[in-house]
């Protein structure tokens, strides 16, 4: 039987146009502006106007806003899921990053002590 897995914060997933990252935050729906400057809008259009949307953070960096049924759920994020995005990410995205993984953060500075990294 597969299992279903619900979007959330703290997941790997990965987008429609095939790129990765960790959900941060479950956000506002955009404007319909935004949306429609987008490479997807017509599919986004479709969705309708009761959907989720997510910020993801990619690994590779950078932040996305996406609509959850455009997201496929991969893994709860893995401490080196963790290391790989706060790699890439600037101070705000940093920031974000302690507030849901503050057991990764600690994790980091316990082997920065123990000089493991």
């Amino acid at each position: 039987m597969n299992e279903q897995h619900l979007i959330d914060i703290g997941a790997v997933v990965r987008d429609n146009l095939g790129r990765e990252g960790i959900v941060l935050s479950r956000e506002k729906a955009p404007p319909q502006e935004w949306i429609d400057e987008q490479i997807d809008a017509d599919e986004v259009r479709k969705l309708g106007t009761m959907v989720n949307w997510w910020g993801v953070m990619p690994f590779d960096g950078g932040y996305l806003l996406c609509p959850e049924p455009m997201l496929t759920w991969l893994r709860v994020a893995t401490y080196e899921d963790f290391v790989m995005v706060a790699d890439h990410a600037g101070v705000e995205g940093r920031l974000s990053l302690v507030k849901v993984f503050p057991h990764y953060v600690n994790l980091l500075l316990e082997k920065r002590q123990n000089g493991k990294t």
